[in-house]
């Protein structure tokens, strides 16, 4: 792999690139000190395209505990009228499990909506969160 390396300077941050080689097998090497720094470890990662270009980022798995929605899930339970314990079991354990893949569609509708949107992933942060 050649060793050429190319900065950018960009109105947020400096950002770093190196000319790489893809394999026939459609495999990326990533460089060492940029696995290192990002923190990853042997695990997925998601890889988004965006316009023309590939962005790797570290797969952020949803949270496996959704206690956090819990008492939500069962205030809406009891406010539909169920009383019977067995009833209101049967209905928590139900939409506890239908929880990820309700935020599994959630993500899918916002990066639908997004992914039309000409501006930059650091644009759209600085939009909602920003500019820290």
């Amino acid at each position: 792999m050649e060793k050429e390396l190319i900065k950018k300077e960009t109105s947020l941050k400096m950002s770093e690139s190196r000319i790489g080689k893809i394999t026939a097998k459609r495999q990326i090497t990533i460089p060492k000190d940029y696995y290192d720094k990002l923190g990853f470890v042997e695990d997925n990662v998601e890889i988004i395209l965006d316009n023309n270009e590939l962005r790797i980022r570290k797969y952020k798995k949803i949270e496996e505990s959704h206690d956090d929605y819990a008492d939500l899930i069962l205030k809406s339970i009891l406010d539909e009228g169920i009383q019977n314990k067995d009833e209101i079991l049967k209905e928590f354990r139900l939409r506890m499990n239908l929880l990820p893949l309700a935020a599994q569609d959630l993500i899918q509708d916002v990066r639908e909506k997004v992914s039309h949107d000409r501006r930059s992933s650091e644009e759209l942060d600085i939009e909602v969160f920003g500019d820290n």
